[in-house]
């Protein structure tokens, strides 16, 4: 043999341990690739089925807000329509309670000046009544003094014809005696 021959010899024998080395280093790589595509493949799956499932749960959910969002827009309507009920009934209890005031203050402007009134009625009745009583007074002391008045006047009269009786007499007598007696009268009377 030649000596290339057994360089080539040499070499390949050498080389053969390292070429099952790598031969049984690559089958068991290769191995365990496969062994790890495996997982890999059924984690894919397992994936692939849980993103089915996300999905559905997603499309559910997407379901299930725009119902409670349909849910709530009608809720807010009905609501807005609530509120906008109370501050219209709001709205007209101001305006009642409003009026109300401002027919309160005219009673009570209408009231102050009825008792004004009354009190101006009062006061007249008591000068009215002081007036009367005064004015009563003056009446009960005009006749007492037309009573007095009266009463002296009566008198008066009555000492009048009295008087003028006793000097009808009194002249008669002397009448009388002057007839009988001729000369110049007594007095200027002449004789009835």
């Amino acid at each position: 043999m030649s000596t290339a021959g057994k360089v080539l010899v040499v070499l390949v024998l050498l080389l053969l341990p390292v070429w099952i080395i790598l031969v049984s280093t690559v089958a068991t790589l290769n191995m365990e690739w496969t062994q790890a595509l495996a997982k890999q493949t059924t984690q894919i799956a397992t994936l692939e089925g849980d993103v089915a499932k996300n999905t559905q749960a997603i499309a559910d959910l997407q379901a299930k807000i725009s119902l409670e969002q349909l849910t709530s827009e009608a809720e807010q309507t009905v609501l807005r329509a609530r509120v906008a009920d109370v501050e219209r009934a709001k709205a007209e209890a101001i305006e009642i309670q409003t009026s109300v005031k401002v027919q309160l203050a005219t009673l009570q402007n209408a009231v102050a000046k009825a008792q004004v009134a009354r009190k101006d009625r009062d006061q007249e009745q008591q000068n009215e009544t002081a007036g009367l009583a005064a004015a009563r007074m003056s009446v009960d002391e005009l006749k007492a003094a037309n009573t007095e008045l009266l009463n002296e006047l009566t008198q008066l009269r009555d000492e009048f014809k009295s008087l003028l009786e006793s000097n009808k007499t009194v002249v008669e007598r002397m009448l009388k005696s002057t007839t009988r007696r001729t000369g110049r009268p007594a007095s200027l009377v002449r004789p009835l």
